[in-house]
């Protein structure tokens, strides 16, 4: 019986090794303290992370640097030869001499000395270039446009790009020049939904979400904190970006000003020119520059409509204005909105009509009222 049970764990180990040796589809590239590796889906370090650079990876295979060394590696891991002619060709192509790469225009004119030890494929006239572990970029004119100097570069976008150096991030432009030096923990660039059309993100500007000391902040394509990092969540909203703190939510608006700070267990979007707003159970209103118009004192306040909104207090329901003045006190067990601009309240068995400024015409003492 031992025996039988010894050969069935010794089975499961084999079955468990093999499928792990299996599991060598790569699935992301991972960068720490300067060097790149590759991990699958479980997290598993299919590439060990100690290469200067890896690039994405093509019909199975990655170009990697190490040192002054540039090969394919497979998915399996395996090293492959490579040399520039792997390369697409085009109107400028990276050439080798002495284990340097260099830059040759389509009729073999040097544009720039074999002086790196990688040079990648072009886009938009923009090659990154690699020196002793270093990335930097080079013009298609043979121009060094960005030394060697950064951990990684992502694309650019709109003319700017994030780079990094281990574990801080800045911004450059596409000239080369550093709009903010690697400092924040990280930096994200504002994807915009569309939702917002102003400010920030209007006529194509860019801006940017930081990270920095665990606080998230906003900066602008300049470089400039708009919203400093104190916030422990950022996220963009048709109304700006709503900020959140201890547990509480503010709002910031499309130009980066704060409208107020994060003071509410929820705030809504802004309708009627008034954000509902939510604290400790209770509802009350802002106007559109974030102004409190009514202290959160009712138990439900209904979305406005027409400037007008139902509210609803210690069980019993009346009608607010956007401007903050209570039109009905909360007296009725129902209100709807009925035909000819008016309103139907309910109270006991009764129904009366109130008119669109919330003003009692019929009082509420008819068992059915149908406005034809």
């Amino acid at each position: 019986m031992k025996t039988k049970i010894l050969l069935l764990s010794a089975s499961l180990l084999t079955c468990t090794f093999m499928h792990a040796q299996k599991d060598q589809n790569p699935w992301a590239r991972v960068y720490i303290n300067g060097q790149f590796g590759v991990i699958n889906k479980n997290g598993v370090e299919v590439v060990p992370a100690q290469y200067d650079m890896i690039s994405d990876y093509n019909k199975n295979t990655t170009t990697v640097v190490k040192g002054n060394e540039v090969f394919g590696l497979t998915k399996e891991g395996q090293k492959m030869p490579y040399t520039p002619a792997n390369m697409d060709k085009g109107k400028v192509r990276p050439y080798t001499e002495n284990n340097k790469w260099g830059l040759k225009d389509d009729k073999d004119i040097v544009l720039c000395e074999p002086q790196f030890d990688y040079i990648g494929k072009f886009d938009d006239g923009k090659a990154q270039i690699y020196k002793n572990g270093k990335i930097g970029l080079i013009s298609d004119k043979g121009k060094i446009i960005v030394a060697p100097k950064y951990g990684l570069i992502y694309g650019f976008q709109k003319g700017i790009a994030i780079v990094c150096n281990d574990s801080l991030s800045g911004l450059i432009d596409d000239k080369g020049a550093e709009i903010v030096a690697p400092k924040y923990q990280k930096i994200n660039r504002i994807k915009s939904s569309g939702v917002l059309s102003t400010g920030l993100l209007s006529k194509g500007n860019s801006a940017f979400f930081v990270l920095q000391n665990g606080k998230w902040g906003i900066l602008n394509e300049h470089g400039n904190e708009t919203v400093p990092p104190k916030y422990e969540a950022i996220f963009e909203c048709k109304d700006g970006f709503k900020t959140f703190l201890n547990g509480k939510v503010g709002l910031t608006n499309g130009e980066g000003v704060v409208m107020f700070d994060p003071t509410y267990d929820y705030v809504g979007d802004c309708d009627n020119n008034v954000f509902i707003v939510r604290l400790d159970g209770l509802y009350g209103i802002l106007n559109k520059n974030g102004k409190q118009l009514v202290a959160p004192t009712y138990d439900y306040i209904d979305k406005f409509d027409g400037g007008r909104a139902f509210i609803l207090h210690q069980g019993l329901w009346g009608m607010l204005s956007n401007e903050g003045i209570e039109l009905t006190a909360p007296l009725y067990n129902a209100i709807e909105k009925a035909k000819d601009n008016c309103y139907k309240i309910y109270k006991g068995t009764f129904q009366g009509i109130l008119n669109k400024d919330g003003v009692l015409v019929v009082q509420p003492k008819y068992h059915d009222i149908g406005i034809f």
